[in-house]
């Protein structure tokens, strides 16, 4: 067994580094791109739905149809759910939202990732918009 020196080991891993650095920043374009389509207001339910593939059972397939049907006809869903709501004072109202996000919170320190991801990429992807306006006005300049 041979160990190389730490001078061949810097020498090794030199190429390494940018093109991880690289395939990082690729992933991080994918990803900003893909969330540009979410609409701000669709953070909450999708919160709400990936809280509930914990807790529900087989929900990969309950909540997984549920999301894909809640999008498509949200609309529907928001005023059927209006309705079913209506009748409940508004202290049940609340305060059953409040026990639902605080049943969920089993596992804080994933939730609270999860938010701060989506409070990063949204901050992120404003700050990516502003640049490509920049550019994109300065190449009109020009």
């Amino acid at each position: 067994m041979t160990f190389s020196s730490p001078k061949s080991r810097k020498k090794n891993l030199g190429h390494f580094f940018p093109y991880r650095f690289f395939m990082i920043k690729r992933l991080l374009d994918k990803y900003f791109n893909l969330i540009k389509k979410v609409d701000e207001r669709h953070y909450w339910p999708l919160f709400i739905f990936l809280s509930c593939y914990f807790v529900v059972p087989y929900s990969e397939f309950v909540i997984t149809a549920l999301i894909i049907l809640y999008f498509k006809f949200e609309g529907t869903f928001r005023k059927w759910g209006g309705r079913l709501i209506r009748p409940f004072p508004e202290w049940i109202r609340f305060g059953g939202s409040t026990i639902f996000f605080l049943v969920m919170l089993d596992d804080t320190l994933a939730y609270l990732s999860i938010i701060a991801i989506g409070i990063w990429s949204n901050r992120e992807l404003k700050k990516r918009e502003r640049q490509e306006l920049n550019k994109n006005s300065e190449s009109d300049e020009v």
